[in-house]
């Protein structure tokens, strides 16, 4: 597995080659950090070498996954499928020497189709960059709150987690936290895909903000302990483990 990571200021991008053989996943992985290097973008790389170890690779975190490059003979159209059915939220590049099944792409919802021996490196930094910055706009999603003439837009990135007390819910951020009136399962339903799990009937947490996981308790970065119900700690807790292990 190759790990690299490029300073920068802004938020990191994960980004997952699974394509097919050596030679052009270490050309491809070279042009890619000289872009993240000259736009100064904070990335890390992560390469595998089929499906199965991908998925195994990045179980439980797919939600952290900004941009993963597949390739049509090695992996095929119904992993895409399997990757958003368990929380993927990010961009998919096909790279591959098959030149007739973008179509497929398509309907897969594919950012891009790239036919390799038609890739130079300007089309390829050109695409990826489209790509970058679609990510950056996800990045840049909020959520508009209000309660009483009172109104706070939250980068959905920035949400540390939500409770709800007799359907008045608190969100709580760095900055603060702010009261409104909903249900949290309607919070929960737009935040699908956005790595936010529901460990509690009265708790909606960022998964990335947990610092620790004990048997009935979870710890976030900012010191706030929540409770976790019974039949969610060995989901939390495996979140948790491979949250740590990607990086």
């Amino acid at each position: 597995m190759y790990v690299f990571s490029a300073k920068g200021e802004g938020k990191s991008m994960n980004v997952v080659f699974c394509i097919g053989s050596e030679l052009p996943v270490k050309n491809y992985v070279s042009m890619l950090t000289e872009l993240a290097e000259e736009k100064e973008i904070p990335v890390k790389i992560n390469t595998y070498p089929d499906v199965k170890s991908m998925l195994f690779g990045i179980a439980n975190i797919e939600f952290q996954m900004d941009l993963i490059f597949l390739d049509v003979e090695s992996a095929g159209f119904a992993v895409v499928e399997t990757l958003r059915d368990r929380k993927f939220y990010g961009e998919v590049i096909f790279l591959t020497r098959v030149e007739d099944q973008w179509e497929k792409a398509f309907d897969a919802q594919a950012f891009h189709y790239v036919i390799e021996q038609n890739c130079s490196r300007e089309r390829f930094t050109w695409i990826v960059e489209k790509a970058i910055q679609k990510i950056g706009r996800k990045h840049e999603e909020t959520l508009a709150l209000s309660c009483a003439g009172r109104r706070v837009v939250l980068p959905i990135r920035d949400i540390f987690y939500f409770e709800v007390k007799d359907r008045w819910i608190t969100a709580y951020y760095p900055d603060g936290s702010f009261e409104f009136f909903s249900q949290l399962g309607k919070i929960e339903e737009t935040l699908v895909g956005k790595g936010f799990e529901r460990v509690h009937r009265s708790y909606l947490v960022a998964v990335r903000y947990i610092e620790s996981v004990r048997y009935n308790e979870l710890t976030l970065i900012n010191g706030a302990a929540i409770p976790i119900s019974r039949g969610k700690y060995q989901e939390v807790r495996s979140q948790f483990e491979r949250m740590e292990g990607g990086g």
